[in-house]
């Protein structure tokens, strides 16, 4: 039987894998649900919903996977352009985007990622260089928070 969701219910926002919870305690986002597209060990296509709040910052990173964004609500700066609902971007393996503005209203994306262990493994672009992080670990999300958090006190602009 299928299940129906819906992203104004409180529960849809606690629905992620064991592994995955710390990401949710981020300080940055207003909430984060995860969907798999069959089971942990087949390291699945995953959608991951990700509602962030007014003027929250994604830094910019890349996957190694496939990834595929709409905005369903809100607005988010990717620097060539505002998406707004219903706008979508696509990015390639390895290719580095962002960062992403959230807009004054906030903004909730679905993404879909070619694999789970993609998807919550980005590779940021740093002053050092290319570091891959688990954002799955407290220290991997920590880590994400701090390079998020120092952005946006250096009032970073969006590119794309």
């Amino acid at each position: 039987m299928p299940e129906f969701l819906s992203i104004r219910d409180a529960d849809f926002w606690t629905r992620c894998p064991d592994k995955l919870k710390p990401m949710q305690e981020g300080r940055l986002t207003g909430g984060l649900a995860y969907f798999l597209m069959g089971t942990e060990a087949e390291n699945p296509p995953t959608i991951a919903a990700l509602r962030l709040g007014p003027g929250d910052v994604l830094p910019r990173h890349a996957h190694e996977c496939h990834r595929f964004e709409i905005v369903v609500q809100g607005t988010l700066d990717v620097g060539d352009r505002v998406l707004t609902v219903g706008d979508v971007m696509v990015s390639e393996p390895h290719v580095a985007y962002g960062p992403h503005i959230a807009g004054p209203e906030g903004c909730t994306t679905f993404e879909i990622f070619g694999s789970l262990k993609a998807s919550h493994t980005p590779i940021f672009e740093t002053p050092e260089g290319q570091v891959q992080i688990d954002a799955s670990t407290p220290e991997g999300r920590d880590r994400v928070v701090a390079i998020a958090t120092r952005l946006r006190a250096e009032g970073v602009k969006a590119k794309a």
